[in-house]
């Protein structure tokens, strides 16, 4: 009795699997990716090589400077703008005081004998008429009722001599000029010989509040 025999089917070849095309996809992205990056790398160092690669733009910065205080030169001749001249009545506060004639001399009469103003030097006198327009007397010798100064051509201040009232024609010390009076007085400065004196200045003293100095202009 014959017996079919079916003969074996001849083996296929195994399926790849789906892990295989992932890896292949993911190898075959990296190489692009580094190919890419090569490429720009190049493209950069060419740049970076090019001579003719455009100038990059200027930047102009601007400094502001700011100018120099100028010192004042202290040597500086002060502008005195007189208020009077000679023969001419100036007023300050409840003072007010006539310069009648401005004189040199080398010697004056002080405490009743010649006193001499010595070698290099000699005395202006400022004769004046002293008015008191205030509501207090005025001791014009031994106290301070007119702060004055001879001022010369180099802007030197000068204080009077000690002990007015010894002056010859001065008004005593302590003699009161009373409110609505007036008297003669010799203020009396001794200066070196060759100075040129330009300005009178008065105020009445006032220890209460600053006063601005009226200027007799001598010239």
């Amino acid at each position: 009795m014959g017996t079919n025999v079916t003969p074996p089917m001849p083996a296929q070849p195994p399926r790849p699997s789906k892990k295989n095309h992932t890896n292949a996809y993911i190898i075959g992205g990296a190489g692009i990716i580094a190919a890419a990056v090569i490429l720009a790398t190049g493209m950069a160092i060419s740049s970076d090589g090019d001579d003719t690669a455009k100038p990059q733009p200027t930047v102009t910065v601007t400094e502001t400077v700011e100018p120099e205080a100028v010192e004042e030169d202290p040597t500086a001749k002060a502008d005195h703008n007189p208020d009077a001249k000679v023969g001419e009545e100036a007023r300050n506060g409840g003072a007010v005081v006539k310069v009648t004639k401005v004189v040199e001399a080398d010697a004056i009469t002080f405490a009743g004998a010649r006193k001499s103003a010595g070698s290099n030097a000699k005395y202006v006198i400022i004769n004046t008429v002293v008015s008191n327009d205030g509501e207090a007397s005025m001791d014009l010798t031994c106290s301070l009722p007119i702060v004055n100064a001879l001022i010369d051509d180099q802007d030197r201040r000068f204080d009077t001599i000690e002990d007015l009232y010894d002056v010859a024609g001065n008004p005593e010390c302590n003699v009161q000029l009373q409110p609505g009076f007036d008297d003669k007085m010799q203020f009396v400065y001794r200066v070196p010989k060759d100075t040129v004196v330009t300005t009178w200045e008065f105020s009445e003293y006032d220890l209460e509040n600053e006063v601005t100095p009226t200027l007799v202009d001598l010239t």
